[in-house]
């Protein structure tokens, strides 16, 4: 997928390889201070945050013999993701001098040296300036890494009793979330950074969250999400192409050490319809497997065009298959996840013509490839199987003029409440009652029963009139 973002680059202040040059400014000197040669070494040792705009960001570490390491994570092309160099600094008379080996694009700089001027440097930020571009530009110091499992919470303090938070802020959502009294909220597996502002300066505290159960940042569950709440679980940093079909195609770049970048493809209603994970060479396909072998159910495997092994789950009802393709081809796998929701959307047409129309019993029974028997026409219904996941039976009953009034449709085991609310959530009208929505034009109602445990038993479409 083509690249919409199309940045100048910038040394990064501090020793961080490059930044975007939309991360840098020129045009502001009010930070300029005298006294830069007051400032110490010392200050200058240990781990820095380095917004750099568009999402992207550096993480570097002055070490205290001298050598320094640095990596800008989260950027805007897939050539600059998890780009990290090694190399050595020195700071005197006010001057920090860095000296590293920058692989930009493919192409390997050696020894670039760059110098700046300290022009701000307290015990949580640093600012200076690229005297050979005088630009100005800096960074929050990591003051402790939280070590956390998914769905756990834990509170972000910072050990200063001088520093008094005023306001949090997560890099990423999607990982960890933080609320506005500090709390902060283990989501999925992968690497964030929790801001925290006071009046003497931001304060980083890096979350690396993980998960015995799950051995990669799944995405699975984005399917059927409207965008907004992709935008706030994700982020905003992402590249979009729009498609002549009327949908788009969102690739979002995580800080996580497998999953490093996920595309989804939303429908012309704003929906995540298809989700396709790509991972590094931090994961072997055993990995995945196991992974998915514990969460979703086997179905088999076979081989696409390319002879590559290809594994099929079945997830949910309303992701009927999880396909994973293994390619191992440029240190790369790629796993990708296919909705198939079909099945439930022509049921709804259908039965939803059903309830405005006055249908009989024998044009149901006919759709459904069931033959009626006596019996179902002395009684006025008919229960059938359904050769279709995640359905298994069909019921459907008449009126007394002899017109379907009342259908139920019952759910294979297992089928979540949560897998079929976002459904008609979008498509019907909520009322006052619990598991009740009715039509937009009001002429039926759709509900739907669960059983003790949360799975669903069956879903009801019936006339308004009926009792």
């Amino acid at each position: 997928m083509k690249t919409i973002y199309s940045k100048g680059i910038c040394l990064l202040t501090a020793g961080l390889a490059f930044i975007l040059l939309t991360a840098c400014s020129s045009d502001d000197d009010r930070f300029y201070v005298p006294g830069a040669e007051n400032f110490t070494r010392d200050m200058i040792v240990g781990e820095w945050f380095e917004p750099a705009g568009d999402g992207a960001y550096g993480v570097g570490e002055y070490r205290a013999d001298g050598t320094l390491t640095s990596t800008l994570i989260h950027a805007t092309g897939l050539d600059w993701m998890h780009s990290t160099d090694e190399g050595y600094w020195e700071y005197s008379d006010g001057l920090l001098t860095v000296v590293t080996n920058i692989s930009h694009a493919g192409v390997l700089s050696t020894n670039t040296k760059a110098v700046y001027q300290v022009v701000k440097l307290t015990k949580y930020d640093i600012e200076d300036s690229g005297l050979d571009m005088d630009l100005i530009s800096g960074g929050h110091r990591i003051v402790d890494t939280y070590r956390m499992n998914v769905g756990e919470t834990r509170q972000a303090i910072v050990n200063d009793s001088e520093f008094k938070p005023q306001e949090y802020s997560s890099v990423s959502y999607h990982v960890a979330g933080v609320d506005d009294e500090g709390t902060i909220e283990a989501r999925h597996l992968g690497t964030t950074y929790i801001l925290i502002k006071s009046s003497i300066g931001t304060a980083v505290i890096r979350v690396v969250v993980s998960d015995r159960d799950n051995d990669f940042n799944d995405a699975l569950p984005s399917l059927g999400v409207p965008v907004q709440t992709i935008s706030k679980e994700y982020g905003q940093l992402y590249a979009e192409l729009d498609r002549e079909d009327g949908t788009k195609v969102r690739r979002y770049y995580l800080a996580d050490e497998k999953v490093t970048n996920i595309r989804m493809i939303l429908d012309s209603d704003g929906y995540v319809k298809e989700v396709y994970q790509f991972f590094s060479n931090n994961i072997t396909p055993d990995e995945v497997r196991a992974s998915l072998n514990r969460k979703y159910e086997f179905q088999y495997s076979d081989v696409d065009s390319n002879g590559e092994r290809v594994d099929w789950y079945i997830a949910n009802w309303q992701c009927r298959m999880v396909a994973v393709g293994y390619f191992e081809k440029s240190h790369e796998m790629k796993l990708y996840f296919l909705s198939n929701d079909d099945n439930l959307q022509l049921y709804d047409d259908f039965f939803s013509r059903v309830m405005i129309n006055n249908i009989t019993l024998w044009v149901v029974a006919y759709n459904m490839d069931y033959n009626l028997t006596d019996d179902d026409y002395a009684r006025g219904s008919f229960l059938a199987p359904i050769y279709d996941y995640p359905f298994r039976m069909v019921e459907a009953s008449t009126d007394e003029q002899g017109y379907v009034n009342k259908v139920y449709l019952y759910f294979e085991d297992k089928i979540s409440v949560e897998n079929v609310e976002y459904y008609l959530k979008r498509y019907y009208l909520p009322t006052n009652v619990p598991y009740i929505y009715f039509s937009t034009d009001y002429s039926y109602y759709i509900a739907y029963s669960a059983d003790e445990d949360g799975y669903l038993n069956f879903l009801q479409y019936s006339k308004r009139n009926t009792n």
